[in-house]
């Protein structure tokens, strides 16, 4: 491997950091990871899923009087 080029880890499978970290552990020739979708894209995604499950659990205040009245 030539000592003047950088070896970078990226897209497709890996996703989450313990993807890029089995890399990192299982190529030593690689210097790194490059993230793109895996460090604004995918995080977005899943915040905004909890946090739309989190509002869709709200139910009417009248629901909610007859639930906690039982």
């Amino acid at each position: 491997m030539r000592k003047d080029v950088i070896v970078l880890c990226h897209g497709g499978p890996i996703a989450m950091p313990e993807d890029a970290a089995h890399i990192m552990k299982n190529c030593p020739e690689c210097h790194g990871f490059y993230g793109a979708s895996s460090v604004e894209r995918l995080p977005t995604e899943v915040a905004i899923t909890e946090q739309t499950r989190a509002f869709k659990g709200i139910g009417r205040a009248d629901k909610l009087a007859r639930v906690g009245a039982d």
